[in-house]
């Protein structure tokens, strides 16, 4: 058994195992980032020894419930923010590569 986070809230909504075997986690986070709870998305080896893990998001809240692993090796996460876009709870897709960097998107990666 493993445990991932920090002193504050840590949740987790969904695990995929990749096609590596590994698994990635994706959920959200209060112990790291700029916000009250941003998304949090770690990769795991198949014996729980964390790879690495990455948070994205502003001031307001991020929470991720649903990543897929994509075709080109990669991740693609869905969510809610209320940091970017319109309003609250606006839609936040999250497309990041194998090691969880996110790339020239109109969002942060820390």
């Amino acid at each position: 058994v493993e445990n991932y986070g920090k002193d504050n809230w840590d949740e987790a909504y969904s695990i995929q195992q990749t096609k590596e075997g590994d698994y990635i986690v994706a959920g959200y986070t209060c112990s790291f980032g700029l916000g009250n709870a941003d998304v949090y998305v770690l990769k795991i080896d198949k014996n729980g020894k964390l790879s690495w893990q990455k948070n994205y998001g502003k001031e307001h809240d991020e929470k991720v419930y649903s990543i897929w692993q994509t075709a080109d090796g990669g991740y693609i996460a869905t969510a809610y923010t209320d940091s970017f876009g319109a309003g609250t709870h606006d839609v936040y897709v999250i497309k990041m590569d194998a090691n969880g960097n996110s790339g020239p998107y109109p969002f942060e990666n820390k």
